[in-house]
């Protein structure tokens, strides 16, 4: 059977797509909430400083560079996250076609 009439092949390459996509999708979730997180954050700091009277320029560059390099490192967080879901849903692909070559092969010694 080619790749495209295999039903079990068919089915399982979905579910790794299905499941690889989730993951994708909770990534993206969990690194927006991370960046609001830190937004909100910095905006609760800068009212408190603001609020108490102890504004000083360097205060307000400090926090704005702790915000980016946050900011920075939730990104670069994402991006290996996502590009390890990749790597996973890659091997899980090959490794699902090794099985079903492997069934094939077994099946015709068989026979």
């Amino acid at each position: 059977m080619s790749k495209d009439t295999d039903p079990l092949g068919r089915l399982i390459r979905e579910n790794i797509e299905m499941a690889s996509n989730q993951i994708k999708h909770n990534i993206e979730m969990a690194s927006n909430q991370i960046k609001h997180n830190v937004e909100m954050g910095t905006a609760m700091t800068n009212s408190f400083i603001k609020m108490s009277g102890t504004l000083s320029k360097e205060t307000t560059v400090a926090y704005e560079n702790a915000r980016k390099e946050m900011m920075a490192s939730a990104e670069r967080m994402r991006k290996e996250m996502m590009a390890s879901a990749e790597r996973m849903r890659k091997e899980m692909m090959a490794s699902a076609e090794k099985m079903k070559d492997s069934f094939r092969s077994d099946r015709r010694s068989k026979t």
